[in-house]
Order: C-alpha cells, then structure tokens, then sequence
C-alpha cells in the first residue's frame, strides 16, 4: 500500500498521524467496490449482473464510499503504525476523515504509545536478603493469642475491682455546659478494662475498688482534640453504676489445651508454631527482597505513562476491590454508598507505580524471551480459586466475562521475568532480629459510652 505518514511527537505517550494514502490506491478499491455492485446489486430493469457502473455510482454512492474506508482505512493504519514502530496502547483516536472518488484517503488519528527508552542493566544486581529470626517470645506470642480468644470472664465477688478487671456499668452522662438544649448520655452495660491503654484516667480512678451495685459519680473535662466528637471540648458530670465485676481467665497451657487447638501436645504446639512462623518469615523475606530488586530496577526510568494503561490499572484494583468486599459479606446494595470515586483515586496512585514496572519487567521479557502459556494460566486460577470463594470454573468464566483474563498472563509473565532477576543477582543472607510489642487488649469504642471511656 502507497502511503505517507507525517507523525507528530506530543509527548513521550501521545503521538498525533497524519495518514495519506495514494490516490490511485483509493481509485483502484473504489473501481473495485463498484465492479462487485454491479455484478451483484439488484436494481429495477437491469439483469442481476449487467447494471451499469454508472446506476451504481447513482444509487450506491454512499454505500460504496463507505465499504471503501471500511477496508482501507484500518489497513493504512495498520501499515502507519508498523512502519513507525509504535507500539499503541489503548484506542486511537480518530478525526478529520476525507476520501473522495479520485482523490488521496487523509485521515488524523491520536494514539497513546508505550514509550521508548533503553532498558538499563538488570542482571547481576546486589540485594540482601532479611530473614526474621523467630524467638521464643514470638510463639509465645502466638499462644497466647489462641489463649486469649479462649479464655473466659469470670465474676469477681471476694474483692473490690482492680487494674485488669473490667467492670461493666450502666452510664449517664450530663452535659455541664448547655444542659438544656443536649440531650443526657445514657449507655447500658459499657464494658472498661480498669488500667488499660485508652481508658480515660477519670473512669480508672472512680471505678477502681468498686463492686457490684457500686455508684460513682465524677466530671470529666474532655479536651478539644478529643476522639469522639460529640464529646470533645465539653465537660460532663457522670453517673456510673456498676452492673459487674469480671476478670479474664486464660487457659493453662497445658497438653489438654494444646489438643484442643489441634496439636498433640505442648511441645508439638510449640515446635508447629515456629515451623509456621519460620516459613512465614522466609516467605516475607522473599516478598521484601522482590521489592527491593524491583525498586533497582526501577530508579532509572521516569518516563512519562501512558493515561489509558493507569485507568486500566486502577479500574481492575477498584473491581477487585468490590469482589472482595462481596466475598466478605457485603451486602450488594451497600456497595451503592461506597465512595468509589475515592478510591478510585487512591488506585490511580499507585498504578502509575505498577504500570511503570509492567512496562519495564515486560521490556526485561522480551529480551529474555520469557512467555506464558495455557497450562500456567490455569494453573494460577487453580491457586487462586479457594481464597476468591468460586471453583476453578467460576472464577475462569468471571475473568472471561470481565475480559480480566489477560491479567493473569501478564502478571505470571511479570513474576517469570523478575524470578529471572532474583536468580541473577548477587544475594547476601543476613539475620533480622526484630523488637515487636505485645497486642494491647484494649475494648474497641463502638457506642457513644464506649467513646467517652476511651481516650
């Protein structure tokens, strides 16, 4: 095909052609077109294959010119975008469209283009790689986690309440400033852990040594920056009446306790334990070493990202997003008041990140030749089924009716092509010793007497 393209650079993403295609090339297809009408158009008073070309041009001339761009247009693009080496993402953007009988086909379109640039080193990296060392303290930890969801409240009725108990009472609250016009607090059975982290100093000091059938009155003054609203800056007088007196009772660890979390015995518990957490920190090793190359890899690369691929990218993180909080329980209709375009928002952030990597990882594939194929694809929704809550089948058919399949491929061509890099770099194993605090167990502030416990 006879053509002259004039390609104009908007920026590194975006490129404006202008496409020509011959004169005699448009003449040729429109001889064509009307040679096929002719033979085949049926018009009255002429025999099915003998209406003359000029009755075709007359009654078919729109038609004709239509089935002519039809056919050239896309293959000139074609042709244009092949001979230019562009390598378009997205849809291009077509206008000012011209083709007559004799004349050149011109025609502009916009297109979005993945950028070019020299890909950098990316073989022989250095990185360390991290990994937790699991102490004593950390199943420890754990254990007593299990220990804690099983653990039982006990009444306390030989002695007066003390740090640690929680002490459940029924509240009313006055508002000291505007008595008149806001309505009194009142919350039944508000539940404090006396001496927790986030309790308010005034509740630990009025309810310590009290039991059951206790009153106590006081004032509390609540700052301005106060957590909860409704009761910041303002001053309440409060009566508390103290309904029980409880205290935690964790189970023994004991070989009875460990067989009822599923393990043979207290040392078997123990030893599963670090096997977990061992494995665990060895997969969060590799997570964060991954991170790390990506992160050399990348530092080179600023170059500009094409739009439609970051709107791509982050309306899959958003979908995604939805079908988890189905899965969840959700109910459908609650999805309707979620702010979607907030977080559609926060995705387009970080997909200028995840497209910038794609771009770079899948140049590192095309040099190193790396594909995907049907089997690993299938494979991967085989893994993935069980955590999305859908068989194999399910799954594969809702990728396939949001035209997400593709993703898959993509990103299992990511993961081959940085595994590619893992096993070229240079990787130093060190010891991660880690300092981490005890979860502090503290009642979750979930109704307005709740709030006014909490700092």
């Amino acid at each position: 095909m006879k053509l002259e393209v004039a390609v104009t650079d908007i920026s590194q993403v975006k490129k404006d052609l202008t496409i020509e295609v011959a004169a005699e090339e448009v003449k040729a297809e429109f001889d064509k077109t009307y040679e096929s009408y002719s033979r085949y158009a049926k018009v009255p008073g002429f025999r099915p294959g003998r209406v003359p070309i000029g009755v075709v041009k007359q009654r078919f001339g729109k038609d004709v010119k239509d089935e002519v761009l039809g056919r050239l247009l896309p293959h000139a693009l074609q042709h244009a975008l092949s001979d230019n080496k562009l390598n378009v993402v997205g849809e291009p953007s077509l206008n000012d469209v011209s083709i007559n009988e004799g004349d050149p086909l011109v025609f502009k379109v916009s297109v979005e283009v993945i950028p070019d640039f020299e890909i950098g080193e990316y073989k022989g990296l250095k990185a360390v790689k991290r990994i937790a060392v699991i102490k004593d303290e950390d199943i420890d930890r754990v254990i007593d986690r299990w220990r804690e969801s099983q653990s039982e409240f006990v009444a306390v009725e030989d002695r007066p309440s003390q740090d640690g108990d929680f002490v459940s009472v029924n509240l009313v609250g006055k508002y000291v400033d505007a008595p008149d016009e806001t309505e009194d607090l009142i919350a039944d059975d508000v539940q404090i852990e006396l001496g927790a982290e986030g309790v308010q100093a005034e509740f630990n000091e009025n309810l310590q040594g009290a039991g059951a059938g206790t009153v106590r009155e006081f004032r509390i003054a609540y700052p301005e920056d106060f957590g909860s609203k409704g009761l910041a800056g303002k001053t309440l007088d409060f009566r508390a009446e103290v309904v029980a007196v409880r205290r935690k009772e964790l189970a023994e660890v004991d070989d009875e306790f460990a067989k009822e979390v599923g393990y043979e015995s207290v040392q078997d518990m123990r030893d599963k334990v670090r096997q977990n957490l061992e494995t665990g920190a060895e997969r969060d090793a590799d997570v964060k070493l991954r991170d790390d190359l990506l992160e050399q890899i990348l530092k080179p690369y600023a170059f500009e990202i094409p739009d439609s691929l970051v709107e791509q990218q982050a309306s899959d993180r958003t979908r995604e997003l939805a079908y988890m909080m189905l899965r969840s329980g959700v109910a459908p209709n609650s999805l309707k008041d979620f702010n979607w375009e907030e977080r559609m928002n926060e995705a387009r952030t970080l997909a200028v990140r995840d497209v910038r990597a794609a771009i770079v990882v899948g140049r590192i594939a095309e040099i190193e030749g790396i594909t995907v194929g049907s089997a690993d694809i299938d494979a991967e929704i085989e893994r993935m089924a069980p955590s999305s809550g859908e068989t194999p089948e399910q799954l594969k058919a809702r990728l396939t009716k949001d035209d997400t399949l593709s993703s898959i491929e993509s990103r299992l061509r990511f993961q081959k092509s940085l595994d590619r890099v893992i096993n070229s770099a240079e990787i130093t194993v060190e010891e991660l010793i880690e300092t981490q605090e005890s979860p502090q167990a503290t009642p979750d502030a979930t109704s307005t007497g709740e709030d006014a416990a909490q700092q």
